[in-house]
């Protein structure tokens, strides 16, 4: 019979899986997109282009902060506090979430004229919050070794 505490490990360890995979394929986007931009996009509109190249490069810069939350993010995966474990995610989440909404939502205005309404801000807003939660791991990390070192 399986073990029930081990479950949410198996799942904590899956959700860290997929947001590597969702990291990578952004990344890659990102370089094919501006590579698309800079020598095959044209557009009559004024501004678009540079639109897209400012959501090019937030794509980017949160391709790489995602996978630099997901490395600190293996460390707390790799405690026996399960809490710990789901609270290191968290700011991987905020900054996959930054890229679909952020990026995404400039992409959909310009690429697909969809009405994108408030995403992309919220996008922003999600970058926040993925530094916000960033900055609580880490204050999560060293209280807990402190207490650690204490007993």
């Amino acid at each position: 019979m399986q073990d029930q505490t081990d479950s949410p490990t198996k799942a904590l360890f899956y959700l860290y899986g997929l947001f590597w995979l969702f990291a990578g394929l952004a990344g890659a986007s990102s370089v094919f997109l501006d590579a698309w931009l800079s020598h095959g996009f044209t557009s009559n509109q004024a501004g678009v282009l540079e639109s897209l190249q400012t959501a090019v490069g937030y794509q980017q810069f949160n391709s790489l902060t995602l996978a630099f939350s997901l490395w600190i993010a293996g460390a707390g995966l790799r405690q026996k506090n399960k809490t710990m474990g789901w609270l290191s995610l968290l700011p991987s989440l905020f900054f996959l979430l930054a890229i679909f909404a952020f990026s995404g939502g400039i992409y959909g205005k310009h690429l697909l004229d969809l009405s994108t309404g408030a995403i992309t801000p919220t996008g922003g807003f999600m970058m926040a919050l993925g530094w916000l939660s960033l900055a609580h791991v880490g204050w999560r990390y060293q209280r807990e070794e402190g207490q650690r070192k204490e007993r």
